[in-house]
């Protein structure tokens, strides 16, 4: 047990013995308040006894008084006498009332009395009906004697019974205080001895604890150093994140252009070859009309015009640069739905005025990339593009019905945004817009939501405000491309 513990248990248990000390005394107390009680209520038989005695011995001899004289005075004396003996014998009976043997003696105190006020007044109705006292007085007058030396006994007996009972009680009330002072002596002595024992431990405790604030404020100030090489080490980190963000948006920027400049040359390079190719064999329509060979280079034709449109589309929309983001993006949307077979539902609306060029291709490029992720990678039969402008911000969002993406992933992609090139440069794109972009994915699908202010203050560089410009670029520069490794599996 660690000595902060024991400290506590000592502690504790002193406070448990002290606090039994403290129940000790109460019941001492108490005990003693018992003990006065039952003294005062020997006292109080006792008393009662007395006056039992006193009534009766004064009825006694008011009667022997009235009978040999005959004073009327006697007389109400003894009336007043016999009249208080019953109050007095209930009183004594009511407070003996928990003792059997007392009552017992109550019993045969109260027959005795009982027999005696009948001699008595069988004696002084005979000597009121005589002038003077007749012969049978003295008979009368020595049965009283022997009542009265009955009464006494009884008197005596439960003297005798209330010093038994006092005797009694006051040795059970010594011998319990001196096993209470005994118990206090002991339990007051180990709470002492505990309470010691806690004063040590917890001195030790604070030697301790003094040593470890030593050894905590040498540890503070070698964390203090770290913390300071720390925050140089993410300040860089921080700096080079932001290096790593604004040249991934030039790469993409740069990407743009060339896709542009790709897409403009397939169309008005080739396309245009190809679109001549076409024309002058259709004047050889007349001699090799039958000839499959000519049928079959017709179609091979065709089939380049159209696949070179469709590259050329796909590397820059000329409906973006033409009709804005809202018609290139259905434009696109219906194109990819009928190609791919999944079911499509567009709600864009309209924008009250054109977007600036770089915001639109950044949409553009978010739909594009986003259902390029739903044919390949959800397995969703069915997904929503859906616009909503509120409080001067457009909000995209694109959601399909597949198994969605792995939790690993999605976890890298949030906190390292390495999940790959498609969602790091959607986020990159709507990040130097100064965008909100964010995923959500389970097992029931997954949610891409874009979110841009609509009064971004673009400048020259295609950038937000504070973006380092870009070079115009020159014939032969630019990252190599291969237009098949950008196009979509739905077009092959």
């Amino acid at each position: 047990m660690s000595s902060s513990n024991s400290a506590r248990v000592a502690f504790a248990t002193a406070m448990g013995l002290l606090l039994a000390c403290a129940l000790l005394v109460y019941r001492t107390l108490e005990k003693f308040a018992h003990s006065e009680r039952t003294v005062e209520h020997t006292l109080q038989v006792r008393q009662l006894l007395g006056e039992t005695e006193s009534q009766i011995a004064s009825g006694a001899r008011n009667r022997l008084t009235y009978v040999l004289k005959g004073d009327s005075e006697s007389l109400a004396q003894y009336r007043e006498s016999v009249r208080k003996i019953p109050l007095v014998l209930r009183n004594l009976r009511q407070l003996t009332a928990d003792n059997p043997i007392q009552q017992r003696n109550c019993d045969r105190l109260e027959a005795l009395v009982n027999t005696s006020l009948q001699l008595w007044e069988r004696s002084i109705a005979l000597r009121t009906s005589q002038a003077s006292a007749p012969a049978g007085q003295p008979a009368m007058t020595e049965q009283s004697l022997e009542f009265a030396n009955d009464i006494v006994a009884v008197t005596r007996a439960m003297n005798s019974e209330e010093t038994r009972l006092l005797a009694h009680r006051t040795k059970s009330a010594r011998i319990h205080f001196v096993l209470v002072i005994a118990v206090l002596v002991a339990t007051f002595s180990a709470a002492v001895w505990l309470l010691l024992w806690h004063y040590r431990l917890l001195r030790a405790e604070l030697r301790a604890r003094e040593a470890a604030e030593q050894s905590a404020s040498h540890a503070v100030k070698s964390a203090l150093e770290s913390e300071e090489n720390a925050r140089l080490a993410e300040r860089t980190a921080l700096a080079s994140r932001e290096a790593v963000g604004r040249l991934s948006a030039r790469l993409l920027r740069l990407q743009d252009d060339e896709r542009r400049r790709f897409s403009r040359e397939l169309h008005d390079g080739i396309g245009q070859y190809l679109a001549s190719t076409k024309m002058t064999l259709a004047t050889l329509g007349g001699e090799h009309r039958e000839d499959y060979r000519y049928r079959e280079c017709l179609g091979l034709v065709d089939q380049a015009l159209k696949e070179i449109r469709t590259l050329s589309h796909l590397l820059h929309p000329a409906g973006l640069d033409e009709g804005g983001f809202s018609s290139a993006a259905k434009w696109y949307a219906e194109e990819f739905a009928q190609r791919s077979g999944l079911e499509l539902r567009v709600e864009i609306p309209e924008l009250p005025e054109r977007l600036p060029p770089a915001l639109e291709l950044a949409l553009f490029r978010v739909v594009q990339e986003s259902l390029t992720n739903v044919h390949r990678h959800s397995k969703s039969k069915s997904a929503e593009i859906l616009g909503e402008i509120a409080s001067g911000e457009l909000t995209l969002t694109i959601a399909d019905h597949g198994v969605g993406i792995p939790e690993g992933v999605l976890n890298r992609f949030r906190i390292a945004g390495t999940s790959g090139v498609g969602l790091g440069g959607m986020r990159e794109r709507i990040r130097e817009l100064g965008g909100r972009f964010e995923v959500e994915s389970s097992p029931s699908g997954t949610r891409v939501s874009v979110t841009v202010p609509l009064n971004l203050n673009l400048g020259p560089n295609l950038g937000p405000p504070g973006a380092p410009p870009l070079p115009a670029p020159q014939a032969g520069e630019g990252a190599e491309y291969s237009p098949a490794a950008d196009r979509p599996a739905f077009s092959q």
